[in-house]
């Protein structure tokens, strides 16, 4: 079953076409990836579907439910969350605080009752640490709690990214190049938690360089060029694709495995 279908998708930019009448299918429960070289309209995708962008065509469903267009905490309190190519915390904040803002959405409290400490405020937050807390001993960051997100090491504030969005509670997850800049260990570590996210019934949507990373851990793949569709496959399709090879590698390829 389908968790998010893109019918004919198209966003361009001053004249620029950055994505083109995309349609694909992301099932329930798998991790499926996007891969294609800078400018293939990745980074744009992932804003179209988080609420970021407006599409200027075409239809973006979330569980059955027409999102086009929905502004980005509709979305993720639809159950959509993502992770940034850039890393967006809030560095002056403790580890737990970051990633207790990622509850936000799961609490019923606005900011009247919240200032006011009306019965329920303490319940709520109560909670909200505890699913925080959840969250960070899942992504191996417990022992980090107390500590300033700015003072942590790049690796590690790559999977804290991961804690927060998980703590919104999503069905889809959004994930923007979580290896971009780790090292080996890392990379290892990162793969190990995307597959472990997905055994949780949270379907991963990846965007990823790594193609190492992409081979390993994906169910399926899309491969974009120019914001176009050029192939969807698994793993080994993908792999062995000549239009593939052809529009990005100029050659045969093995990846590492």
């Amino acid at each position: 079953m389908a968790l998010l279908e893109i019918d004919g998708l198209s966003k361009s930019f001053g004249g620029v076409t950055a994505i083109a009448d995309l349609r694909f299918e992301v099932p329930k429960g798998q991790v499926y990836s996007v891969i294609g070289p800078n400018g293939a309209g990745k980074t744009t995708l992932f804003n179209m579907l988080s609420g970021i962008y407006r599409p200027d065509e075409g239809s973006i469903r979330f569980q059955e439910r027409e999102i086009t267009g929905l502004q980005p905490h509709k979305v993720a309190a639809m159950g959509l969350s993502r992770t940034f190519q850039n890393l967006q915390m809030f560095f002056n904040m403790s580890v737990l605080d970051n990633v207790m803002v990622g509850c936000h959405l799961r609490t019923r409290s606005g900011l009247f009752r919240a200032a006011l400490r009306l019965p329920g405020i303490v319940r709520e937050e109560r909670e909200a640490n505890r699913l925080a807390r959840e969250e960070l001993t899942f992504c191996d960051l417990e022992r980090f709690v107390d500590l300033e997100a700015g003072a942590l090491p790049y690796g590690v504030l790559k999977r804290l990214e991961i804690a927060r969005a998980l703590a919104v509670g999503p069905q889809l997850l959004l994930m923007d190049e979580p290896a971009a800049g780790l090292n080996d260990t890392e990379t290892a570590e990162m793969q190990r938690l995307i597959r472990r996210i997905c055994e949780r019934g949270i379907t991963v949507l990846l965007v990823e360089h790594d193609m190492g990373l992409v081979m390993r851990v994906s169910d399926r793949i899309l491969v974009l060029d120019y914001g176009s569709r050029l192939a969807e496959g698994t793993p080994s399709e993908i792999q062995n694709d000549r239009r593939v090879i052809e529009a990005y590698l100029g050659g045969e390829v093995q990846y590492a495995v």
